[in-house]
Formats: structure tokens, sequence, C-alpha cells
């Protein structure tokens, strides 16, 4: 049967080439062997079974992280609402003296009789200490 549109025009080349490559691709066809087919069967099942238990372990890690999280007893760590102080120094230390001070690092000091426990003496690491009683 032929088309209405060949009566028209049945000169067209680009009409033609479709036509001759419609046979050759006609010709050049042939059916998937089954055996193939079979194959890529398989192999997209083993992907599909591969990522199923990939996500089954997922979950289940998940599931083992939260159940874990929900059933230990460790209180969360509370913050102090400020900050802490500094640490004062011990009562058996004392401060060390200003540097503008008078006296010489290794002399003693002359504000006190030397029968007092109130004695101070400087060492040369330029710390104060007290003389014992």
């Amino acid at each position: 049967m032929l088309d209405p549109h060949d009566a028209q025009d049945p000169q067209d080349p680009l009409r033609e080439m479709f036509r001759q490559a419609a046979a050759s691709g006609q010709a050049r066809a042939h059916a998937v062997p089954v055996a193939r087919i079979a194959e890529r069967a398989r192999r997209a099942h083993r992907r599909r079974v591969a990522v199923a238990a990939g996500a089954a372990c997922l979950v289940l890690a998940g599931g083992g992280v939260t159940a874990a999280a929900l059933l230990s007893d460790a209180p969360t760590p509370v913050v102090p609402a400020v900050s802490p102080s500094p640490v004062a120094p011990s009562p058996g230390e004392t401060t060390s003296p200003p540097l503008s001070s008078s006296t010489a690092p290794g002399t003693p000091t002359q504000d006190a009789p030397a029968g007092d426990p109130s004695a101070t003496t400087t060492q040369p690491s330029g710390r104060v200490t007290t003389s014992p009683p």
C-alpha cells in the first residue's frame, strides 16, 4: 500500500536515506542469546541482595547504638554556672616581693628584730621565706 505522502514526492532524498537505514538495521538485528539475558538477571539479583544486606547491617548497627545510648545510666556532665576563681596560695607559702624592693636578693631584711619569728629573708631565687622560730 502506498503512503499518501509518497504520491506527492517520490524522489525525496531524505526519505530514501531513512528507508535504507531501516533496512540495514533490520538485517543486522538479531535476538540476544538466552544465556546472556539470564546472566544479566543473576547479576542484577546479586546486586539487589548485596544492597539489602548492607541496608540491614546499617539498620541493626543504628539500632544497637540507639539502644546503648538509651540504656546507659551515665549522667550527662553539667557545665558550671560560673567560672571557677583562681586558686589561693597555701598557708605555708608566701608571695615573692615586688621587683622594686630595696633589699638585694640573699640579704636579710632589717624590718624586724633578729629573734622575731616574722622576720623574712630573700633567697637568691627571689623567693621570700620566713625564718623559723
